[in-house]
């Protein structure tokens, strides 16, 4: 036997060194995806509430009912008042946002707010058409409430 051969034998030392290379690789590189992944947390939903809406005081107001659900925090919502088509022309706000009130909307209580103009619209909104109002989540951007309101 001679030792000088064994010695200057070293063609299995390259493969067995790529093939560690490769699983350290692919450790490395299925722990930094799964971190990135897992390590998201969870998108917010928007409060989930059932609320009934309804015209009142000569169809000049639109008052809403909170029947259930979440609490509202009225300073993250966009309240929007519209014609079906989603034009405002007339009602109270030319771009059919109603300005939010102060505090929350809990389960059992009733907000009323001023919808239609009385010096465009005298006589309240035009009878026969449908209105839609839509109460949006800012941080989620999601809908809460989204109603259709026949006069």
């Amino acid at each position: 036997m001679d030792l000088k051969k064994i010695f200057r034998n070293d063609r299995a030392v390259s493969p067995v060194i790529g093939v560690v290379l490769m699983v350290a690789i692919t450790v490395i590189l299925a722990a930094a995806i799964g971190s990135s992944v897992f390590g998201q947390s969870p998108a917010k939903s928007a409060p989930q509430a059932n609320i009934n809406a309804k015209l009142t005081n000569g169809a000049h107001n639109i008052t809403i009912e909170h029947l259930g659900g979440d609490t509202i925090v009225w300073d993250s919502t966009i309240i929007r008042f519209s014609y079906e088509n989603g034009s405002a022309v007339g009602l109270n706000n030319t771009d059919g946002i109603i300005p939010n009130p102060a505090g929350q909307f809990a389960v059992g209580e009733i907000k009323s707010f001023v919808v239609a103009n009385s010096t465009t619209l005298p006589a309240g909104l035009p009878t026969g058409e449908v209105f839609n109002i839509k109460i949006t989540d800012k941080v989620s951007n999601q809908l809460i409430c989204d109603k259709k309101i026949r006069t």
